[in-house]
């Protein structure tokens, strides 16, 4: 048995980056970028309204004073996707409209609300400065200025950006496939009426929205009976097809626990098979070729923690996700807690803030086949391996989980 810290470290030193794509700007949402963008242009390209107005030359104004109202020639209309030849001429001005380019000469833009209008003459009662509702060109990013570093993560703000530089495709990293083999006689899929001995197959489903939501592709081969040869086979197709394989149950002892076999028949490199845990000590970790294979436990509480613990930093990694920390941050204990000393102990929990700080509240039973607790949490606590009990006003590491 080995601890988290080793455990982590051996998965990172066989991970490797996957190749790289080009890909079209929208299907590279929670995709990680594989080059410097650059800008093709000024943003924006042209000196700007930021308001609806009046568009006139700023010294104009800079003799009033509270016994003259400036007056100005309005000589037209400058709507959002026009562009003004004409050029400003001191005691005019252009009605503007928001986003609309400046007509040249014009230097600021003052707002419909603080103006008085009479047919075509503007009254002005207040002085106005250079740049007034301005935005100058290209205020938000030069041309050949670095607008996006590689390494970034695409999120949707990332796409409107690249769409307005004119990027319509990019380079990012591959996304893994993660193949799923869900074992177990006593499963039964969800809309199956539960017989004496069954129980329904959830971890396919949690598998699946997890890797769903690291922005990974999941290959379910589905249930798999506790059959040494047809674990073979499922084994062998998923390598095959597959980044990382994730196996569900079949890992610990038992007679009909077939996973560590297969691997070692197959001539996968088991690089462990325990890990100093709680919840999830029966976790294995081989590698076969390039291909990384993961079987978790069976037990859904336990799968998800050593799914988020252990498969997530390798699909991260994959992606080119550089995860500069954990999440990790100090939490007050609120109630007590009990654990075992010899294994790092993962506890969901409820964390509240009061007042800048964390506190995290017991939120029902550990047990490692209870959904219904991590359902109820929105955090854990990690309790470290030499520790045993804890008591309320302790301050432990813990974290929000799914963030």
């Amino acid at each position: 048995m080995i601890d988290v810290d080793k455990a982590l470290s051996i998965i990172d030193e066989n991970t490797k980056e996957l190749a790289l794509e080009k890909r079209d700007i929208v299907s590279c949402l929670n995709k990680v970028l594989a080059e410097d963008i650059y800008s093709k242009d000024n943003l924006p390209p042209f000196d700007k309204s930021a308001m609806d107005g009046y568009a006139i030359k700023s010294e104009d104004t800079r003799n009033y004073n509270t016994e003259k109202v400036v007056e100005f020639e309005i000589k037209g209309l400058i709507k959002a996707g026009d562009y003004c030849e004409e050029e400003l001429k001191a005691g005019q001005a252009f009605k503007i409209m928001t986003g609309a380019p400046l007509p040249k000469g014009a230097d600021a833009v003052i707002e419909i609300e603080k103006v008085e209008v009479e047919g075509n003459i503007l009254k002005v009662s207040q002085e106005v400065t250079k740049d007034n509702n301005v935005i100058k060109l290209g205020e938000e990013i030069k041309v050949d200025e670095l607008a996006l570093n590689s390494g970034s993560n695409v999120r949707p703000v990332e796409i409107g950006l690249l769409a307005s530089l004119g990027y319509s495709s990019v380079k990012v990293y591959k996304s893994p496939t993660i193949a799923l083999i869900i074992t177990g006689d006593e499963l039964v899929d969800v809309d199956s009426k539960l017989e004496k001995g069954k129980i329904r197959n959830s971890n396919e489903y949690s598998l699946k929205a997890l890797i769903k939501n690291l922005g990974a592709k999941a290959l379910s081969l589905g249930v798999v009976a506790d059959d040494k040869d047809t674990l073979t086979e499922k084994v062998k197709y998923a390598l095959e097809n597959a980044d990382i394989v994730v196996s569900s149950g079949g890992a610990s002892v038992g007679d009909y626990d077939f996973v560590d076999v297969v691997l070692k028949e197959i001539g996968a490199d088991v690089k462990f098979n325990s890990v100093a845990i709680k919840p999830g000590k029966p976790v294995t970790f081989a590698t076969y070729k390039e291909k990384l294979f993961f079987s978790l436990p069976g037990n859904p509480l336990s799968l998800i923690t050593t799914f988020e613990e252990f498969v997530k930093p390798a699909i991260e990694k994959m992606m080119g996700k550089q995860i500069e920390n954990k999440g990790e941050f100090s939490v007050i204990l609120a109630d007590d807690f009990k654990a075992k000393r010899g294994r790092k102990k993962y506890v969901y929990v409820e964390i509240k803030e009061y007042n800048g700080k964390y506190y995290a509240y017991k939120v029902g039973s550990q047990c490692s086949n209870h959904l219904m607790t991590m359902s109820e949490a929105n955090g854990i606590i990690i309790i470290p391996e030499e520790s045993g009990n804890v008591k309320t006003g302790e301050v432990l590491n813990g974290k929000f989980i799914f963030k």
